[in-house]
């Protein structure tokens, strides 16, 4: 939902913030919840590489250890041994990496929801948040952070160009419109302190995360596919309810030998996985005979949507206009239960059963549903109405929200603002921002950039003491979601637009 993430958006047709790429959502940065949480199991015994695979700062990181208060040295390595067990070393990083983005910033490195609706990697580690936190203080991580940073700084500026050539090449691919801001983030983390040539994807709600440990050669292929998830699976689970027959199809494969057993069990990821490697055939323009074998070979292991999207993107390629959003309703239309079926029976078993497991990042599970909450489902409903465009559902599900559980709902509010600011109602949009700032239960991140956005329209119609006020504001609230504090002294120190200069 719109918790925990500010929804950008251009206001008034104008209203923008910095960008990563052409999408202002995507950004790669170094994250100090990261080195921390990374220091720490180091510390605790975690070691998957032979010392000579190093990198300097995962060898300078494991030398924290030395000095560190024996009794918290004692109850890190009790805690990781006791959730190890008979496990590998490899295994345990995703869940630590979970934990880190699942925090809040330093010192407090504080779970950002409530425990129980952790991801559930996250949450079967969720006690050693505590022992973070001690650590951050005890190994003095702050002054540690400040000696290994810019190398973190150059490795970032190593990558940059090919991650933004990837980026771009992928929103070129799916037609992405320049500017078309969403509630959903993807952050780029280069973590020195993992293991090197080791990528995480983790997703929690509209927050996709990247983790890149060192490495002499960018993963660029592993990039790409979770920015295509960033970008599809919010219009799968939209049109999913659409495609005909889906339990049926999920029926074929769910005892079948050699299929990954994440795809016998979850539709949602089986038909994600098999648009997303469709799209990666078509957009490296494999030769069509290998490209026939790959899609064999995904179909073999439970991927049964990968044939009909890859000739569906075929025909999406000859389109002269819009993009995959426009086209995605009518390539789901286009899913015929009985065509499958008789793929299946005449193909699936003929196709040998791969050698070795589909090689394909991590697929993030779906955090376990949370109790009912009928408020929290329709400003879900709101955000994908309003993800898609239609302003007019959107309206209606935050507006109820507001008459029928919290005449005070933060997120409500927010959404209605952007709306109004969507429709290039500046008059409404001020009055929704402003009752988004007042509201207690707003989150900082929306909070803040109400103040920034209310402080731009200011701006638009030349009252630049007011604008300052709400820059301001800004600075007060100290939320720094998708750079808000700069997009703020920003406008302390230069009106935005140029409408009245």
């Amino acid at each position: 939902m719109f918790s925990r993430i500010v929804v950008i958006f251009i206001l008034a047709g104008i209203l923008a913030v910095p960008a990563f790429a052409q999408n202002g959502n995507v950004a790669i940065l170094p994250d100090l919840r990261l080195f921390t949480t990374m220091a720490a199991p180091n510390a605790a015994g975690f070691d998957s590489e032979f010392g000579s695979q190093y990198h300097p700062v995962r060898e300078a990181v494991r030398h924290y250890a030395d000095n560190l208060d024996p009794e918290l040295l004692a109850q890190l390595r009790a805690f990781y041994k006791s959730r190890k067990g008979d496990q590998t070393d490899e295994s345990q990083l995703p869940k630590y990496i979970s934990l880190a983005v699942s925090l809040t910033d330093p010192p407090g490195l504080k779970a950002a929801v409530r425990e129980e609706l952790l991801p559930p990697d996250a949450r079967s580690v969720a006690g050693f948040a505590d022992l973070v936190r001690q650590f951050y203080e005890k190994a003095n991580i702050e002054k540690r952070w400040s000696e290994v940073e810019p190398q973190y700084r150059k490795a970032i500026d190593q990558l940059g160009p090919v991650l933004r050539e990837t980026i771009v090449r992928t929103d070129a691919y799916l037609r992405i419109p320049l500017g078309r801001f969403g509630p959903r983030s993807l952050a780029i983390y280069v973590e020195l302190a993992a293991p090197v040539n080791t990528v995480n994807f983790r997703s929690y709600q509209d927050n996709y995360y990247v983790v890149l440990g060192g490495s002499p050669n960018a993963q660029l292929d592993q990039v790409r596919h979770a920015y295509l998830h960033y970008h599809l699976d919010n219009l799968m689970t939209t049109y999913m309810s659409k495609i005909e027959g889906s339990g049926t199809m999920l029926t074929l494969v769910s005892r079948a030998d050699g299929v990954d057993p994440l795809y016998a069990s979850d539709f949602r990821v089986l038909a994600t996985e098999s648009l997303i490697r469709a799209a990666e055939l078509r957009m490296d323009r494999v030769p069509a005979a290998r490209a026939k074998q790959t899609v064999d070979m995904y179909y073999r292991s439970g991927l049964l949507l990968t044939p009909y999207f890859y000739d569906a993107l075929g025909r999406f390629e000859q389109l002269e206009a819009g993009g995959i959003r426009d086209y995605f309703a009518d390539m789901i239309a286009g899913i015929q239960l009985k065509a499958e079926q008789q793929r299946f029976q005449e193909t699936f078993n003929k196709i040998p059963i791969p050698q070795k497991t589909v090689a394909r990042p991590e697929v993030p599970a779906a955090p376990v549903a949370p109790p009912a909450n009928p408020a929290r489902d329709l400003l879900k409903e709101g955000e994908a109405a309003f993800n898609s465009g239609n302003n007019q559902q959107a309206k209606e599900a935050f507006e109820k929200v507001l008459s029928d559980f919290d005449r005070n709902s933060g997120a409500a509010l927010y959404g209605l603002a952007l709306i109004a600011s969507k429709e290039g109602d500046r008059e409404q949009a001020k009055q929704y921002f402003d009752r988004t700032v007042r509201t207690d239960s707003v989150e900082p991140s929306m909070r803040v950039w109400a103040y920034v956005f209310m402080a731009r329209i200011f701006d638009l119609e030349c009252n630049r003491e007011r604008a300052v006020e709400y820059y301001q504001q800004a600075t007060k609230v100290g939320d720094n979601t998708r750079n808000a504090q700069a997009a703020a002294r920003e406008g302390i120190s230069k009106p935005y637009g140029d409408a009245c200069r």
